[in-house]
């Protein structure tokens, strides 16, 4: 079996802790049908949210790290940042930005290194709610364009 190659987005554990059912439905098909990986962004971002916010009885911050750390297998499925990326996301800010992107680079910069290290790693999907900023048209256009001029496969953009 041909398992697919997964980046779930920050935006998808929040959504795991507190709607159990998603949690559940990843949950069956982890292993079976993908395979989740990640990269250091995205848990940097977890780790930083506030200590005092709770979910039930425990702290928000852990329940989120938890899952993260339920589905990332160290080494091989958390992916590592390198030049290749770096260089990826600022050609695709500097796209956006021609196409009339509004968000500053502050702003979108983790999404375009989130959507980098997909693309410069394989991964089939990615998978955000973020359709503010990460998801929006001028990003998935950027994205397009900069990964035709450079021969780089786009990966698939699912909501969950």
């Amino acid at each position: 079996m041909n398992l697919k190659r997964i980046l779930l987005d920050i935006s998808i554990y929040g959504r795991l802790i507190y709607e159990p059912e998603v949690l559940e439905k990843i949950g069956e098909k982890y292993k079976e049908e993908f395979i989740i990986y990640s990269c250091s962004i995205i848990r940097k971002e977890l780790k930083d949210t506030p200590k005092h916010i709770m979910h039930g009885k425990r702290k928000t911050q852990i329940e989120l790290l938890n899952v993260y750390d339920s589905f990332i297998i160290k080494g091989n499925h958390d992916l590592k940042d390198n030049k290749l990326v770096e260089g990826l996301s600022l050609d695709y800010f500097s796209e956006y930005k021609k196409n009339k992107g509004t968000f500053s680079q502050d702003s979108i910069k983790n999404d375009f290194i989130i959507i980098a290290t997909a693309t410069i790693y394989q991964l089939e999907i990615i998978i955000s709610n973020d359709r503010r900023t990460m998801f929006s048209n001028n990003a998935i256009e950027s994205y397009k364009k900069v990964n035709e001029r450079y021969g780089l496969a786009d990966p698939e953009f699912k909501d969950l």
